[in-house]
């Protein structure tokens, strides 16, 4: 006779705090990521945020502890006795996880963790030359990075180098609807390399990071002159004129790809 599967509502709900503070961090966006971050099934995901006690375990914690970093309470989650986090008011994991980053990259299954530099969307001449542009491959990325702030940011191994972190810094991309981007939000961003521009622009991210020796500007793109070689760039709130430049002054081209962290003073 088989016997029957517990599930525990309170226990439930414990997990899924788990898994919305992971969310928060932008460590995983479903559940098939925080299955993937742990080795696991979606199936068996789900059934763990459904508080089935085969799954909410001693183990389990100790492998979402392990893949993403940071140390959720044994106690907490099990029994409802403290807090999500061991020590959420030290953020000595968060602390922890950077200091880790620093030093090397850490793989997880196809996924890495590495601590990106971020960047300033602003113009001013020459920033970002060695991290975005005429990179030097003999020089120290510590050094490289020791002008930004960092963050950690899982990614996929195979693609983790054509990404890069920019922080919001003009109101240009705010129009008032749910598509503005605001001053201090912290954008992921992939990069197109220059061999692929030929292929064209435009497609199914339409706001992009563009790099030149004036600068770094963050805009929408509304077109790609394939052959006059330039493409077309507008600003959501409609302060800034239209620009359209060259493909032969751009020193890098990003796709906004998702949010990592919303600035809410200025939401």
């Amino acid at each position: 006779m088989k016997s029957k599967i517990g599930c525990n509502p309170a226990v439930a709900e414990r997990f899924q705090e788990l898994f919305n503070y992971l969310l928060s961090k932008a460590l995983v966006h479903k559940q098939k990521d925080l299955a993937k971050l742990i080795g696991a099934t979606e199936a068996n995901v789900s059934r763990l945020l459904s508080g089935d006690d085969r799954y909410t375990t001693k183990s389990m914690i100790a492998r979402i502890n392990h893949a993403s970093g940071y140390p959720f309470s044994e106690d907490y989650l099990l029994r409802g006795e403290g807090t999500l986090l061991s020590d959420p008011e030290s953020r000595v994991s968060e602390r922890e996880l950077r200091e880790t980053c620093e030093e090397e990259p850490s793989a997880l299954g196809s996924r890495t963790l590495l601590h990106l530099p971020v960047i300033p969307t602003t113009l001013k001449a020459g920033i970002g030359r060695g991290i975005l542009y005429e990179r030097d491959d003999t020089q120290d990325l510590e050094d490289v990075y020791a002008a930004y702030a960092s963050v950690p940011v899982f990614l996929d191994r195979e693609t983790s180098h054509r990404y890069q972190l920019f922080c919001v810094r003009d109101d240009s991309m705010m129009d008032g609807t749910r598509d503005s981007l605001c001053i201090g939000d912290i954008l992921l961003c992939r990069e197109v390399l220059r061999e692929d521009w030929t292929h064209g622009l435009i497609g199914r991210y339409p706001n992009v990071v563009v790099v030149t020796e004036e600068g770094v500007l963050l805009r929408r793109l509304t077109k790609h002159d394939r052959k006059q070689e330039t493409i077309s760039l507008h600003s959501l709130n409609g302060g800034d004129e239209d620009r359209i430049i060259a493909l032969q002054d751009v020193k890098a081209f990003f796709y906004v790809e998702r949010l990592i962290e919303r600035h809410l003073s200025t939401w």
